[in-house]
């Protein structure tokens, strides 16, 4: 008996702590996405540069867009176990999509300012364009 409410337990701190990270990643908060998605996304897109053979400012913005995503999706099934996701989502949404649309145009900006670079072309290497 006392396995079952340990293991209770530790499912409520999983469930949290997977939200947790979830809200870390989504765009809920305005602060994570100078803070996290975007150097999470610049350095993903730093490694995956030479194995897609995109556009650097492409690369950028996807893996933004999932980290956003995959931030989404982790309070979605972490958070039905936390309380009702369903009360006031709706009114969020357009705050959301506003926030994820301003960062891609700021980052597009900053690569057409030529201040988003890659980390090759700090070191000489030619880049995909």
């Amino acid at each position: 008996m006392q396995d079952y409410k340990n293991l209770q337990k530790s499912g409520s701190f999983l469930s949290k702590a997977v939200f947790f990270t979830g809200w870390l990643l989504s765009p809920f908060s305005i602060w994570n996405d100078s803070f996290i998605n975007i150097p999470i996304s610049y350095i993903l897109a730093n490694l995956f540069i030479g194995v897609f053979k995109a556009d650097f400012l492409a690369l950028v913005l996807v893996f933004y867009w999932v980290s956003n995503c995959l931030g989404l999706f982790m309070m979605y099934f972490s958070g039905r176990k936390i309380f009702d996701l369903k009360r006031g989502i709706v009114h969020e949404i357009p705050g959301v999509v506003a926030t994820v649309l301003a960062y891609s145009l700021l980052l597009i900006l900053l690569d057409r300012l030529g201040v988003l670079r890659s980390l090759n072309s700090f070191l000489g290497i030619p880049q995909v364009r």
